[in-house]
């Protein structure tokens, strides 16, 4: 008579065995990319940090701290404009920040206008904006590379490969989809760190984006705002081809063969990569520039 153990055991099929193979192989290399995604990390961290801290510190001897003679991109500054102050336009909502010693500077004799933060990203319209130290740069890079509006743009690219199951093909169930932003968080502020942080030093430019304003016409705007990864201004104001940003993107793009799938990672996919990254940071300065102006109509339809 057989025990009870032996008449309950159920034997197992060679189905089920290859079934449990392939779950328990998808786990493995599940916790085999998020350590390589955590290494990524890391890496970026010690390497990315120090190096735009190093550079900063090498090019701050050679640049003034004075506030620039920069307007609101595009338009050049009035030749009227007092000592080193840009003659900026009104801000279009009519406030002039008025209160002295409380970021703002004396523009003649009856107003006086805002000054922006070094570690501002966007700049609006009717904003001084300082000139940067080779240390703002560096620390506005780092701090941008994780504010929420960023951190938004990680969401929708990795929503956005979740749903087309495209690079970096991690797959489409719930485990993929916490990869891919894990991946799309580093490669999105390891670009604006090399960027923002190193490159616009090297390259002596001026990594923020200067919002036009609904002062202007909407198909400029949308020019504008959609060419700037390509073109910016350097340090001194003039215009010139964005190489910080393209070459800091494009080290970010590198970056990702340390993470990315196995089949992600080529020089076929690190420019797919790379095109991708500057195709969203157009979007993103689209949505700065008229974000503003999508909220006031917004508010104005509600009341």
């Amino acid at each position: 008579m057989q025990s009870p153990d032996a008449m309950t055991a159920h034997p197992v099929t060679q189905r089920e065995f290859l079934m449990s193979e392939r779950s328990s192989r998808r786990i493995l290399i599940s916790i085999v990319a998020g350590r390589r995604t955590i290494a990524a990390g890391a890496l970026l961290a010690v390497f990315a940090f120090p190096l735009a801290v190093a550079t900063a510190q090498a090019t701050a001897s050679a640049q003034s701290a004075e506030v620039a003679a920069l307007p609101n991109a595009p338009e050049v500054a009035e030749s009227g404009a007092s000592s080193s102050v840009a003659a900026a336009p009104a801000n279009t909502n009519g406030f002039m920040a008025s209160a002295a010693g409380n970021g703002s500077i004396a523009v003649g004799s009856t107003a006086s206008i805002a000054v922006a933060s070094p570690t501002q990203k966007f700049i609006r319209p009717g904003q001084i904006a300082p000139t940067l130290t080779g240390s703002d740069k560096a620390l506005l890079g780092v701090k941008n590379a994780f504010m929420p509006f960023e951190a938004s743009g990680w969401f929708v690219s990795a929503g956005y490969s979740q749903v087309t199951n495209s690079s970096p093909n991690y797959g489409t169930d719930r485990g993929a989809f916490g990869q891919r932003l894990g991946a799309a968080a580093i490669r999105g502020s390891s670009e604006n760190i090399f960027s923002d942080s190193v490159m616009a030093n090297i390259f002596h430019e001026d990594p923020r984006y200067y919002q036009m304003g609904p002062a202007h016409n909407f198909f400029v705007r949308l020019v504008y705002a959609g060419t700037r990864p390509l073109l910016t201004r350097t340090d001194s104001g003039r215009a010139t081809p964005n190489f910080a940003q393209l070459t800091g993107t494009m080290g970010g793009a590198a970056l990702t063969n340390l993470y990315y799938p196995q089949g992600n990672r080529s020089m076929g996919q690190t420019m797919e990569t790379f095109g991708g990254s500057v195709g969203g940071s157009a979007l993103s300065d689209v949505v700065s520039e008229f974000y503003s102006s999508f909220k006031h109509m917004f508010h104005t339809g509600q009341k």
